[in-house]
């Protein structure tokens, strides 16, 4: 495979981006092709960086209506960017990069752009960097299989199918500053998912906020990151059983 150089967009042009987020976001919902940049942006539109990577392609799935597709793009992204330096994968000028042109339009069409809010919200930082890495276009793809990814299994994407069916399983943990330890967020899934596989309990979407608030809870009082992967596991696993029962 052929390798290619990673971009970013320039602090000018993001300055740019925010500061006509109308017309930029007209100009994405009537243009198939991104041509538009090379008039709307000043030169250079992007930033070449000496961190290669092995080019690839996704796939359209308008609306991430496709389960299977949106489950193979969301691996496609996570096995290609995963060595790219932590202070690049948070950056937002990297993420406009591949919207504006590496995948402008999977980008454009893999969620409504109904408004430029739908901009701003989802290929942007505006509302902090925490919300913008996971609910972006095509970084929350990235971030819920870094998130759900367990490396010791032999099926090591099986809790990032579970959460790709249903995002309730897993959005409400990004809300929380807990979305930044892997290790954390992977033990609360693998405890939601066997207690619910193990038990042959009903699935139901209103407990997925109070485990959420329930591992806050034990943060308050505990230090999470000294807990093992197995004991909060188990925590959680007893309180989905608890709730949905």
């Amino acid at each position: 495979m052929s390798t290619i150089n990673i971009k970013m967009l320039t602090e000018t042009n993001l300055a740019h981006f925010k500061r006509n987020i109308e017309r930029v976001t007209h100009l994405i919902q009537t243009n198939e092709t991104n041509e538009w940049i090379n008039q709307e942006f000043s030169a250079p539109i992007f930033s070449t960086k000496t961190i290669a990577i092995e080019d690839f392609t996704l796939e359209e799935n308008k609306d991430s209506s496709d389960k299977e597709k949106d489950f193979k793009n969301s691996i496609k992204l996570y096995e290609h960017l995963n060595k790219i330096p932590r202070y690049i994968l948070t950056d937002e000028k990297f993420w406009l990069w591949l919207y504006l042109e590496k995948f402008y339009n999977v980008s454009r069409t893999i969620m409504t752009i109904n408004s430029s809010t739908t901009v701003k919200d989802h290929w942007t930082h505006d509302k902090g960097k925490r919300r913008g890495l996971m609910f972006g276009v095509l970084s929350r793809c990235y971030f819920r299989v870094e998130l759900s990814v367990d490396e010791t299994a032999e099926a090591k994407y099986k809790l990032t199918k579970w959460v790709i069916e249903n995002p309730l399983r897993f959005r409400n943990l990004t809300w929380r500053a807990m979305s930044s330890q892997p290790k954390i967020v992977n033990a609360i899934l693998i405890g939601e998912y066997n207690a619910i596989h193990d038990e042959g309990l009903v699935e139901n979407n209103s407990v997925y906020p109070v485990i959420g608030k329930y591992v806050s809870e034990i943060g308050s009082v505990r230090l999470l990151d000294i807990i093992s992967s197995e004991d909060l596991s188990k925590m959680v696993y007893n309180k989905m059983v608890e709730l949905l029962k």
